[in-house]
């Protein structure tokens, strides 16, 4: 309901981390949208629809309280406690490794890092899934919408960025069509594991990922070419232990993975899908 959606808006204040990665990315990623910051739902609609009449903002309220966006809003906030849900061991490697227990520089591949290339797959298959729920008519008609989207790019940024280009360069830099679909191959439990956290829908999210893979491969094509500058920025928002990672790109995407991202972009995509069709009527 939009009170769900209110109430995951209302835990992010402008200086937090989670907040200062994404404007970090919008302003270093070609392609961003111009991030907007809000942590109510109200302050979402108006957001993106600026002269947002009172009627429209209690339409999107009860938009938002769909059981379609219910469990779009489920399963992007459980993915921000994969470590817990779906990669016990990957959130126990990753701390240590953010903490000067990791070994020297090695590949990032997703071969080099199964449990890693896990945590990203299942996540794809999130983003998939919030697509699927949330936005109406047939999969191209899903597709072309979050692309159009505020917080369709704001996610898509998120992923090539964070969850791919930087724990997995070498992949990225290989480059090639195909990228998602590559990670998706290379370990055969993503599919399983995204079905036991979502409960289900599995199919209907691996269906929506063929179609989203194109676009999010130009994502990461984007934003390997920045992986450098990523990084820097990002890292300056993190504990100077980060220094002594394997890496400086994945000591960045070890620490982005201990803040809360998804559930904050979780909420953003429902506010702008609930918001944009309440004002088209």
């Amino acid at each position: 309901m939009s009170q769900k959606a209110n109430e995951m808006l209302s835990d992010y204040q402008q200086d937090d981390f989670t907040v200062k990665l994404l404007s970090s990315l919008d302003s270093i990623v070609p392609g961003s949208p111009g991030f907007k910051f809000y942590n109510s739902f109200e302050d979402g609609v108006k957001a993106y629809v600026p002269d947002a009449t009172p009627e429209v903002i209690e339409k999107a309220r009860q938009i938002a309280e769909s059981e379609e966006m219910m469990d779009a809003l489920k399963v992007m906030g459980y993915i921000d406690t994969s470590d817990k849900v779906i990669a016990g061991y990957a959130g126990i490697k990753n701390v240590l490794s953010l903490f000067g227990g990791g070994g020297g520089a090695k590949k990032r591949t997703f071969e080099s890092d199964p449990q890693q290339a896990l945590d990203a797959g299942v996540k794809a298959l999130a983003i998939a899934y919030a697509v699927y729920k949330l936005i109406p008519g047939g999969v191209s008609e899903k597709v072309n919408e979050f692309k159009s989207l505020d917080t369709g790019k704001e996610m898509a940024i998120y992923f090539a960025s964070i969850e791919v280009a930087l724990p997995f360069l070498d992949n990225a830099v290989e480059g090639g069509a195909g990228l998602i679909q590559k990670l998706m191959k290379s370990n055969s439990g993503i599919t399983d594991k995204f079905g036991s956290l979502a409960g289900g829908g599995a199919a209907q999210a691996t269906e929506m990922l063929n179609s989203l893979s194109g676009p999010l491969d130009s994502y990461i094509g984007v934003a390997k070419d920045h992986a450098g500058t990523i990084a820097d920025k990002v890292k300056s928002y993190l504990p100077a232990a980060a220094n002594v990672a394997d890496s400086a790109t994945g000591a960045v995407a070890t620490g982005a993975d201990l803040l809360p991202v998804w559930t904050f972009l979780g909420a953003r995509l429902v506010t702008e899908v609930a918001a944009k069709r309440a004002a088209a009527g």
